[in-house]
C-alpha cells in the first residue's frame, strides 16, 4: 500500500520546484465552479496555468483500468479549466512512454511532462 502522506509531500515538492520553472506562484486549489471538481494539485497565481502529478508506476510492465481511469478524470478537469496552459506531470519514465505510446491522441490541449523526484 501507498505511503500517501509521502506521496503527497512528493507532489507539493515538484508543485514548488515548477514554481521557480515557470516562475510563477502555484496553490492547491479548484478554480472550476463545481463542487464535484477535484482540487488542481497546482494553479499559478494568475490562474493562467493548471496542473496535475500523476504518480503512477506501471505494474507487470501494463497500464493498470484503475491507473487510466484516474488519469482520464484529471484530463477532464484540465480540459474544462479556464488555464491558457493545462500540465499533466508524469513522475516515471516508464508509465509516461507506455500512457502515451497508448493515449498521446486523447490529450489535445493539454502538456505533458516527466518529472524526476
Amino acid at each position: 500500500m501507498a505511503d500517501t502522506s509521502q506521496i503527497k509531500k512528493d507532489i507539493r515538492e515538484i508543485v514548488k520546484s515548477l514554481s521557480y520553472q515557470f516562475n510563477t506562484t502555484f496553490y492547491e486549489g479548484n478554480i472550476l465552479n463545481s463542487k464535484e471538481s477535484r482540487k488542481f494539485h497546482g494553479v499559478s497565481a494568475d490562474k493562467s496555468i493548471c496542473l496535475f502529478v500523476c504518480n503512477n508506476e506501471l505494474q507487470d510492465g501494463k497500464l493498470k483500468a484503475g491507473q487510466r481511469s484516474a488519469i482520464f478524470e484529471k484530463c477532464y478537469w484540465l480540459t474544462i479549466a479556464n488555464c491558457q496552459r493545462r500540465i499533466l506531470i508524469f513522475t516515471d519514465g516508464g508509465f509516461y512512454n507506455k500512457f502515451m505510446e497508448e493515449y498521446s491522441g486523447y490529450l489535445s490541449g493539454i502538456e505533458t511532462m516527466v518529472y524526476k523526484i
